[in-house]
């Protein structure tokens, strides 16, 4: 599924569908929409449904295709191509900001730190081939649409991939509770920089850790001791964007 650009996905939702209808990424092979549902009076999902074939079906039918209900009354079968596997020259660009999930299995957060990456400007995400949640549905689903508008970067060996950036005048950024690391205010997300983030129970691997320009923590202040990485990829990307706001 993650390499194939025949393999069949499926998306449901006003959000994933505007993502979707909205790109030309992706040839779409059915659209299933329930007559009189919420979908079929959005503006927008109004104007994209000119463009193509639809399949309007009424309660009855919809509900027994489509029995768990989250669809807000639309249904999109497509194809396309996910994943890149080979990161492009960055080597002109400037204020640039990559994020490197070092084995985040969970698909949820998956899907969260994709929607979030994206409403943050983040221009794409790296992520190891093996010990990682795959792109599936229902990461797909959770992103919100955020994966049309996202590059995702498939790597076999993550530490390389950072080292080799790092020759490409990217500041790595790790994101870790550690005595020696800054609150991520004080650190400077500016210019050309890979924000680094591990998953909840393990961290950051140790040799990936050590390829790390700086390191940044977020200090709690209650009881628990740790936000979820998808909580803390957000603080630190929109502290990203208040610097340069800010200049």
């Amino acid at each position: 599924m993650k390499k194939s650009n025949n393999k069949l996905l499926v998306c449901k939702g006003i959000n994933n569908a505007v993502s979707i209808l909205g790109s030309a990424r992706f040839n779409i092979e059915y659209i299933d929409v329930l007559r009189e549902g919420k979908a079929i009076n959005d503006d927008k999902i109004k104007t994209y449904l000119k463009s193509f074939n639809i399949t309007i079906l009424e309660k009855e039918q919809f509900y027994k295709k489509y029995p768990d209900g989250r669809t807000q009354g639309i249904v999109i079968g497509f194809k396309g191509k996910l994943i890149e596997n080979n990161l492009p020259d960055f080597d002109n660009e400037k204020d640039i900001c990559l994020l490197a999930l070092d084995q985040i299995e969970d698909p949820q957060n998956f899907g969260q730190i994709i929607r979030t990456a994206e409403c943050a400007g983040i221009n794409g995400i790296i992520f190891p081939k093996h010990h990682s949640a795959p792109i599936t549905e229902s990461v797909l689903q959770v992103s919100q649409g955020a994966f049309a508008n996202m590059p995702l970067y498939e790597v076999t060996n993550l530490n390389h991939e950072i080292l080799q950036l790092k020759k490409s005048e990217f500041w790595i950024i790790g994101l870790e509770n550690s005595i020696n690391a800054k609150p991520w205010y004080e650190v400077e997300f500016s210019g050309k920089t890979v924000i680094v983030v591990g998953s909840e129970g393990r961290g950051i691997r140790h040799k990936v850790l050590k390829s790390c320009d700086f390191i940044a923590t977020i200090p709690m202040q209650g009881k628990t001791n740790s936000l979820n990485v998808s909580a803390a990829v957000s603080a630190v990307a929109f502290e990203r964007i208040r610097q340069l706001q800010k200049g």
